[in-house]
């Protein structure tokens, strides 16, 4: 099967690819023959369903088209009689390439390995979790109390976490944990996906990708000074379910080559991570509350949970610290560095703003906890 780059998949390799769906039993099986990962394996399915591979309609679209919807009348004996097929411009694809092209091109020549800190101590992990950095999000002082823009999200966050870096335990491995909501607006229509609030951003929404995925790099390689392997995740929230998706498929990409790097790049809600005693798992939280969490895990990793003492399981989504110790489970939430939008502001909610690094051991489970507040 061709490595081709998501631009240019043609007509025949999505139709390739939706032929060995209907020749394995599982899409996972599908994914393992074509040599793609799962999330891969479904984006391209994606693609041509889109385009009229997979058999939905009678005739394949032409690249750049994308499905709106289809329209079918049928004759008194339940037979097709007409079918009208809807179809626009997949802009909102383009512009999403197109981000992730530029912050590649910034890159161009100039991506060097980073050299690995000279010791670090393999009993210990440190994760830094990237907790709903509404990314993109406009805030206006007179409104909320605060200006907040574009430029002052990507400084806050690059402020706070070199100084959680470079206080942390020198621990061989690290994970950058997305817990989502990392963009503020999923599209160039700046509404909530789900809802379809609208949100207040900053500039377009493609700028705001491209920032977002030079950030997590920087933020990757930041880690990779300080610790032996960085494992990445970049979980969906209710914000940015699709960018999220795309930045972690960026992130893979990138990091393809380095043999110091894992991107997780599953496109599911939740993530879960064994170390030793300590099981870690993590959501957004907009659809897993943390008072079902601890179930969740049990259920999900039944072997893990039996063999492991120390678990925590993380969120975001609430925008505030609390902490739920319940069924074995310490479940997390924590601040946000992000400054609060005009709805937040008008609502009354006041929670502080922080970012969190955590240590663990090995054998002791969580050891060390650093916070620091944006300047």
């Amino acid at each position: 099967m061709p490595n081709v780059q998501a631009a240019q998949w043609s007509d025949d390799y999505l139709a390739e690819l939706v032929t060995l769906r209907d020749q394995h039993p599982t899409l996972k099986a599908a994914a393992e023959a074509a040599g793609l990962s799962w999330g891969k394996m479904e984006s391209r399915l994606r693609a041509a369903a889109a385009r009229g591979l997979d058999g939905s309609v009678p005739r394949p679209l032409p690249i750049g088209q994308r499905i709106k919807g289809v329209s079918t009348l049928y004759d008194a004996g339940g037979n097709v009689a007409m079918q009208w097929v809807k179809t626009s411009a997949d802009g909102a694809l383009d512009s999403t390439v197109d981000a992730i092209r530029s912050a590649f091109d910034a890159y161009a020549g100039r991506a060097e390995i980073v050299p690995p800190p000279a010791q670090a101590n393999s009993d210990l992990l440190t994760v830094y979790p990237i907790v709903d950095h509404h990314l993109g999000l406009y805030a206006w002082a007179e409104e909320t109390g605060e200006d907040w823009d574009l430029s002052k999200s990507e400084a806050a966050l690059r402020d706070c976490l070199a100084q959680l870096v470079a206080a942390s335990p020198s621990s061989g491995t690290a994970i950058v944990l997305n817990l989502g909501d990392f963009f503020h607006a999923d599209s160039h229509e700046a509404r909530t996906p789900r809802s379809g609030h609208a949100l207040d951003v900053d500039t377009r929404h493609a700028k705001v990708l491209r920032t977002g995925v030079r950030l997590m790099i920087w933020a990757v390689e930041l880690a990779l000074s300080r610790h032996d392997h960085v494992v990445v995740r970049c979980l969906a929230g209710n914000h940015d379910p699709e960018s999220s998706l795309a930045l972690a498929a960026a992130l893979a990409v990138f990091f393809e080559a380095n043999p110091r790097v894992t991107v997780d790049d599953s496109p599911s809600l939740t993530w879960f991570y064994r170390f030793g005693r300590v099981l870690l798992g993590a959501t957004h939280g907009h659809t897993i509350k943390p008072a079902r969490q601890p179930g969740v895990m049990a259920t999900s990793r039944p072997a893990d949970w039996g063999e492991t003492t120390f678990r925590y399981f993380y969120s975001g989504h609430i925008h505030h610290e609390t902490a739920l110790e319940a069924d074995g489970v310490l479940c997390r939430t924590f601040q946000t560095l992000a400054a609060r939008d005009a709805w937040h502001a008008g609502s009354g909610y006041l929670s502080g703003r922080s970012m969190t690094a955590i240590t663990h051991h090995t054998d002791q489970g969580e050891i060390c906890r650093i916070q620091r507040a944006p300047t």
